[in-house]
């Protein structure tokens, strides 16, 4: 496991929380007030409030199960980027909609009245912002895990199905060394006079010198004797 790769899990979902916090505020208090002003309507809050919401309801068990317990299927490293990835979009989302509704005003703030129309237009610059910093923080945790999983893929170290907790990384390259000549033909190390050199089975073991002598045969007839 990688703990800087799981530090940096947890402060990039605590952050895209915090923003989705600062969305369901901003975007639940623009609709509640559109209602009594003569406003239009504001596309991005409702697109904040809805997600907020499902950020909210699933990052956070997201990190509390996988601190709990291991092996659940909520923690695999598949789901989390399929699901975090799909959250970094509706952040992208919420943020251009804001900013597209903020680029479209085309006085300051300050000179909006009454009050409560100023204050929803500060909160239409705000929440282009919160969306863009919790996309942000959402899409660097994916990418940097994404990248992480093709260079292990590469390696021959499949984690995709495990979860960042239980992942075991590899560094350096896993590629075994190739040797060049097999084992036990050729001894080069030099060994002491009078030790015997160690003989490949396939080998047929020899003497040295050959010997010159040759031994009796018999060819089937009796030796006459004298």
């Amino acid at each position: 496991m990688m703990y800087w790769l799981s530090i940096f899990r947890i402060a990039a979902l605590a952050w895209a929380c915090v923003c989705a916090i600062v969305l369901l505020g901003l975007g639940a208090h623009v609709l509640s007030s559109v209602g009594g002003l003569r406003l239009p309507t504001f596309g991005w809050a409702g697109l904040s409030v809805a997600t907020a919401v499902l950020a909210l309801l699933t990052m956070p068990p997201m990190l509390v199960i996988d601190f709990l317990r291991s092996g659940a299927f909520t923690s695999t490293i598949v789901v989390e980027l399929s699901w975090i990835g799909f959250l970094g979009v509706l952040f992208l989302a919420t943020g251009g909609a804001a900013a597209a509704n903020a680029s479209d005003f085309w006085v300051s703030c300050d000179t909006w009245t009454p009050a409560l129309a100023r204050t929803v237009c500060s909160e239409t610059s705000a929440a282009a912002a919160f969306g863009f910093l919790g996309w942000i923080a959402v899409w660097a945790y994916t990418g940097t895990l994404l990248t992480m999983l093709i260079i292990q893929a590469q390696r021959g170290n499949y984690v995709w199905q495990q979860s960042v907790k239980e992942a075991k990384f590899q560094g350096g390259s896993a590629v075994p060394p190739v040797t060049t000549t097999a084992p036990g033909l050729y001894d080069t190390e030099a060994k002491p006079y009078g030790q015997a050199a160690a003989v490949h089975p396939a080998q047929v073991p020899y003497a040295y010198p050959p010997s010159t002598m040759v031994s009796p045969q018999t060819t089937g007839q009796p030796i006459p004797q004298v």
